[in-house]
């Protein structure tokens, strides 16, 4: 692994035959002047490349895959793609309920690694505040900020109805269907209407979407407890696609693994109609050591400004002195003692919530209460204060140059909280793209 400054010496002679964090026989990372070149390895042969500029060379550290991902988490317009190899049609894309596109950032990302061409086909969200961020950053052919079940109408198995032909006349040819049905229903945190929640079937509106429009690949992400839906909607969609002719592989996968500053587990069920590479060999994609959140966030600590996107929430005079009491005691879990009744007087298992986050470990997940200290672990690890927006977002894996718009503190924690960790995607896409 050659590391050069601008006069063409090598930065790290030590490292000269040691690998990268995730290099394997299928991904190098070599700097070039003020450059990060990434290089993988297709099954054809072929050598794809990208770049990202990292600024000054000397600030170039040994570990070129972390420094690589932050300075495309850093930058400030997005990285521009190198011409495609071979003459192959743009990979046309259809993103259901995609919300602001936690998922699409992760793909295109994946395809600007491959020098593949892109194109967002469709999108859809019946957030229209999501929606229109998502146009924003990927401009999409055709979008739908209404329900999905309007415009696909049928059930899987029937013949098209008049809104899906309108539909599939509109959009045309999609290669990959990315979607992640609401997951509401089937999260940990929702106590009442939990694995019985009719949204939950929603994933069958996205397997229907499929066997209209059949495209090469799909992936469909939600939380670990879809798994226990009791309604069996999971089961339904893995048959369905089955019988429509995609090899299909699911598994539950941590962020934290594949390079994101999070401890986030999402579940992943992935089809294919030509080949399917199966989760297993995302292996040459695992970190050995995951990153912390201070690998992500340590440049924002001070950056605080009157938007929203960079500025913390405020807190009751009572939560200012709980985050008080942390930092001077030095702890990172709110004792009982400074807890309201409702922990205070009885057992209870929130041990996190009102809690600091560890500067040197990955973040917990991050939820659409980031700004609240009731919520979750939200605290900065060294600041008497929540989350910032901006903070959350790199957590997320969005890079500076998404943008998110004039929005308030609301809608900025609902478009970050809800999103997936894009770097999740796009191991995946990498892998089954490659």
């Amino acid at each position: 692994m050659s590391v050069f400054d601008v006069t063409g010496n090598s930065l790290f002679p030590e490292l000269e035959n040691e690998e990268a964090s995730i290099r394997s026989d299928s991904y190098e990372f070599d700097a070039i002047t003020n450059s990060i070149i990434r290089k993988i390895m297709l099954r054809t042969g072929e050598e794809a490349r990208s770049a990202v500029i990292v600024g000054l060379p000397s600030c170039i550290g040994p570990d070129l895959a972390a420094e690589h991902d932050l300075a495309w988490l850093r930058s400030k317009t997005e990285p521009i793609f190198y011409p495609p190899l071979g003459n192959s049609d743009p990979i046309r894309i259809a993103d259901l309920f995609c919300g602001c596109g936690g998922l699409s950032i992760g793909v295109r990302e994946a395809c600007r690694a491959l020098q593949l061409p892109i194109n967002f086909a469709f999108a859809n969200d019946f957030n229209t505040t999501a929606m229109e961020v998502y146009s924003r950053n990927f401009n999409p052919d055709f979008q739908n900020s209404g329900p999905l079940e309007e415009s696909i109408s049928g059930r899987v198995g029937d013949n098209p109805t008049t809104s899906e032909l309108d539909l599939m006349g509109k959009v045309g040819r999609v290669d990959f269907v990315i979607a992640g049905p609401p997951c509401q229903g089937h999260s940990d945190l929702n106590n009442h209407t939990r694995r019985e929640d009719p949204k939950n079937q929603l994933i069958l509106k996205a397997t229907r979407f499929v066997e209209l429009f059949r495209p090469k690949h799909v992936l469909i992400e939600n939380v670990q407890g879809i798994k226990h839906d009791k309604l069996g909607s999971l089961g339904k969609a893995m048959d369905s696609l089955r019988k429509f002719g995609y090899e299909i592989d699911e598994k539950v996968l941590s962020a934290e693994k594949y390079g994101a500053a999070q401890a986030r587990k999402r579940f992943f069920l992935l089809g294919s109609l030509v080949e399917l590479h199966n989760f297993d060999e995302l292996a040459n994609q695992e970190l050995t050591i995951p990153r912390p959140i201070s690998w992500a966030i340590d440049d924002l600590c001070d950056l605080q400004t009157d938007s929203p996107f960079d500025s913390p929430a405020r807190h009751s005079q009572e939560n200012i002195n709980r985050i008080n009491y942390m930092f001077n005691h030095g702890v990172h879990d709110l004792p009982d003692s400074e807890r309201p009744p409702c922990h205070r007087d009885k057992v209870h298992s929130y041990k996190g919530v009102y809690g600091r986050m560890f500067w040197d470990r990955p973040a917990p997940t991050i939820t659409t209460g980031f700004g609240s200290t009731g919520q979750g672990r939200f605290v900065h690890p060294l600041r008497r204060r929540t989350l910032t927006p901006h903070e959350a977002a790199r957590v997320q894996f969005f890079p500076d140059f998404f943008n998110f718009g004039d929005q308030g503190r609301r809608n900025l924690q609902e478009l970050i909280g809800n999103a997936v960790p894009s770097k999740l995607a796009y191991a995946i896409a990498l892998n089954q793209l490659r």
